[in-house]
């Protein structure tokens, strides 16, 4: 499983249970990656086009606003990223492949 670096996916419970559920193994986004990271990418795109540069003087108009973008410009479809093409991310995956499999033998 990919995720970010929430300190809570590296919390002792979360260790405990990987280590109860060999079969899940999480591999760590780059530790500041928002293109990589799928709900990254939607605030980034909100902030740019919506947020950033704002003129509101009532909130719930910039929460009018939020809404109408993400209405018009969401759900995002999930595209993978360059990232998970690099040669580290698919020795990764190689290995991890070839461990589950030597392990079900």
């Amino acid at each position: 499983m990919v995720a970010d670096n929430c300190k809570i996916h590296k919390a002792a419970a979360v260790q405990r249970w990987l280590r109860q559920h060999p079969r899940f193994v999480l591999l760590f986004l780059p530790t500041y990656c928002p293109r990589a990271h799928p709900i990254e990418r939607c605030f980034g795109d909100l902030h740019d086009k919506v947020t950033r540069h704002h003129r509101r003087k009532r909130r719930r108009d910039l929460v009018q606003d939020v809404q109408k973008h993400l209405a018009r410009n969401g759900p995002w479809h999930y595209q993978l990223s360059e990232l998970y093409q690099t040669v580290e991310v698919t020795q990764a995956l190689a290995k991890r492949a070839a461990h589950s499999a030597s392990a079900a033998a």
